[in-house]
């Protein structure tokens, strides 16, 4: 996962795919950890709040 000076300096283009890979990641380990696949349950949170960050940026953005 990216920082947020990080994300900051991405292009319109990047913070796509930034959230598209964010996504994908959330829901690989939501499945893992509903089906009992996965130790880290906290990632969840951690990809939610991502998702979020990269969001907010776009909106700004736009």
């Amino acid at each position: 996962m990216k920082t947020l000076e990080e994300l900051k300096s991405l292009d319109e283009k990047g913070l796509q795919a930034e959230l598209k890979e964010s996504r994908d990641l959330y829901f690989k380990n939501k499945v893992d950890v509903q089906n009992n696949q996965a130790k880290d349950s906290h990632a969840i949170k951690q990809y939610r709040r991502q998702i979020a960050r990269v969001q907010f940026l776009l909106s700004n953005k736009k």
